[in-house]
């Protein structure tokens, strides 16, 4: 791949394949109708950048901090974010075109409300706060994820997998369960579900 040391996210505009782009400085920075295809960004600071009408397609976030980051109309389809700081991130304004795998990232903050992350697979990642609001999370996997605080309503959690996440509240009167896999001891939070005693 051609390494690309661009001296801000603004002076990314056009269309960019195969290349590497490291350091790149986007804070504050808005970036319109900009292509990326198979590129790899590490190391990176995109904080409250806004991005509109932007295509990442094949990419890979590195040890990158996107939090606070504006989705205007961009579309992110089959990324890679590895141990990157994305809190507070509206992931709808993605409208739609949205796919990607999480590995060691901080997601904290984050809303996920009323998108489609069916067959998604988040690794060792921390959802403190986020928001899965009528979210469609069939066959989705946590593994080793933190969840404290997470709000699930009218949310479809049907086959997914929790036997490894952890710090977790789901209602089972206002979410689908069918089938979604838990572990003890994690899974005993279930019964707060209930009007029970548990000794």
């Amino acid at each position: 791949m051609q390494k690309t040391t661009p001296p801000d996210l603004s002076a990314l505009s056009g269309d960019h394949e195969d290349e590497t782009f490291t350091g790149v400085a986007g804070d504050n920075a808005e970036l319109h109708s900009a292509s990326f295809s198979r590129c790899v960004f590490r190391n990176s600071s995109f904080q409250f950048a806004r991005l509109t009408n932007c295509t990442f397609e094949h990419c890979v976030f590195d040890c990158c901090n996107l939090s606070l980051l504006h989705l205007h109309a961009t579309r992110i389809i089959r990324a890679k974010f590895l141990n990157s700081k994305l809190s507070g991130i509206n992931w709808s304004g993605t409208s739609g075109f949205f796919s990607a795998t999480f590995n060691g990232c901080v997601l904290d903050n984050s809303s996920f409300t009323s998108m489609n992350l069916s067959k998604y697979l988040f690794q060792a990642c921390s959802f403190r706060d986020a928001s899965f609001m009528d979210t469609k999370l069939v066959h989705a996997a946590f593994e080793e994820c933190d969840l404290r605080n997470c709000t699930f309503h009218n949310t479809d959690l049907s086959h997914a997998d929790f036997s490894t996440a952890y710090n977790y509240f789901i209602s089972a009167d206002t979410n689908r369960l069918y089938k979604a896999v838990f572990s003890l001891p994690e899974a005993v939070s279930l019964l707060s579900n209930f009007n029970i005693i548990l000794k």
